[in-house]
């Protein structure tokens, strides 16, 4: 069939059913990839809706893609990197007749409409069966990705002149983060990581032979901890050196918090929307203005929630601002890591079937496989 426009992609989607997108059943919730494969085996596994490359934070090129996906008899897969559409561009000129591929893009949004919300919140929108040449499409991306990495080497320049001694870098930071240095996603949430796991390395391994992120990747479910990030980057470096460290000092802490007041203003706040990013409600309404293109809620249960009613407001606005378009969510998500995750799901699709959203799912997939979400380590 080879790319699916909208009108397919829809029919395709009102077909599958939950094993469609899950390669198999998982050893533990807390880790990814720890599935068994038994439904690559069976063939029941055919869709993964949910696919990065080397556009946004991905590992594979288009042509390993396609590649992969001729592996798969009768695979679906969709292209979704963050906040640009470049790779689609090539997928529409090389995307064999034999495959099934849909093109998309995941948006970073930020929500700040919810009734009494504490604060910001990221809600991504996948929107599927795009047309990469549509020029609306297209400038809307560019001017939120040249705004946004502006704003990232502003914020860079306020760190530097204020914590002149660490030096941070653009191209460092990306090591966390590498949308970061494409003007993709967010700014704060990469420079916390980066500031908080440069500084407290300076600190302890002032002369340590690897770079800051290393423990980030490796014990990445140590981040889900409700503790601040930076004393869950401590324990990361603990496990990763093997070295019981003392407690940060109030030096060190105070750097820390410097940083982080100079990085959250460049983030939106309630009631404030800075121009470089979007709005979700803004977002969603842009789209359902386009020629081609349906939209999903992306992992939903990322979002975490502040009230049990929080779904509710999510897929409320949703369908307010995007009508027909703002047709599905990401109900077989596969990459949450966790209990509490898996806890939410239920009243996630209660809220969901109030609104008759339809179930999509994928593995968020970063690296060389479609079967797999592929971490770093």
């Amino acid at each position: 069939m080879g790319i699916l426009n909208e009108k397919d992609f829809i029919e395709k989607i009102k077909s599958l059913s939950e094993l469609s997108f899950k390669p198999g059943e998982r050893s533990d919730i807390s880790k990814l990839d720890s599935h068994d494969n038994r439904y690559i085996e069976s063939g029941d596994f055919c869709a993964n809706l949910h696919i990065h490359t080397e556009f946004s934070d991905g590992k594979m090129t288009i042509p390993e893609l396609i590649e992969k996906t001729e592996e798969i008899p009768n695979m679906l897969v969709a292209i979704t990197d963050h906040d640009t559409i470049e790779g689609c561009k090539i997928a529409k000129q090389l995307c064999p007749d034999n495959i099934n591929m849909v093109l998309g893009v995941e948006i970073s949004t930020v929500a700040i409409n919810f009734p009494k919300q504490p604060k910001p919140m990221p809600v991504h929108l996948l929107v599927y069966g795009i047309n990469p040449y549509d020029e609306k499409l297209n400038e809307f991306l560019d001017t939120k990705r040249n705004l946004k990495l502006k704003l990232a080497k502003e914020t860079i320049t306020k760190l530097n002149k204020t914590l002149p001694e660490y030096n941070f870098t653009l191209e460092e930071a990306a090591k966390c983060h590498p949308m970061i240095e494409k003007g993709q996603d967010e700014v704060a949430h990469p420079l916390k990581k980066y500031t908080s796991g440069k500084i407290l390395l300076d600190y302890y391994f002032p002369n340590a032979d690897f770079s800051y992120e290393k423990p980030i990747y490796k014990y990445k479910y140590l981040f889900s901890n409700p503790e601040p990030y930076h004393i869950n980057y401590k324990y990361a470096l603990e496990m990763y050196t093997g070295v019981k460290l003392p407690l940060i000092p109030q030096e060190i802490e105070n750097k820390i918090n410097t940083a982080r007041e100079i990085y959250l203003s460049a983030h939106p706040s309630i009631g404030k929307m800075l121009e470089p990013f979007s709005s979700f409600e803004d977002t969603v309404k842009f789209v359902s203005t386009l020629q081609s293109g349906v939209m999903s809620i992306a992992h939903p249960a990322r979002n975490r929630a502040y009230t049990s009613e929080f779904y509710t407001y999510l897929f409320n606005n949703f369908k307010n601002s995007g009508g027909e378009k703002a047709m599905f969510y990401e109900k077989y998500y596969q990459s949450y890591e966790g209990r509490y995750f898996q806890e939410w799901c239920p009243i996630i699709n209660a809220a969901a079937e109030n609104f008759n959203l339809f179930a999509t799912g994928g593995l968020d997939s970063h690296g060389l496989s479609i079967t797999s979400r592929c971490p770093h380590y």
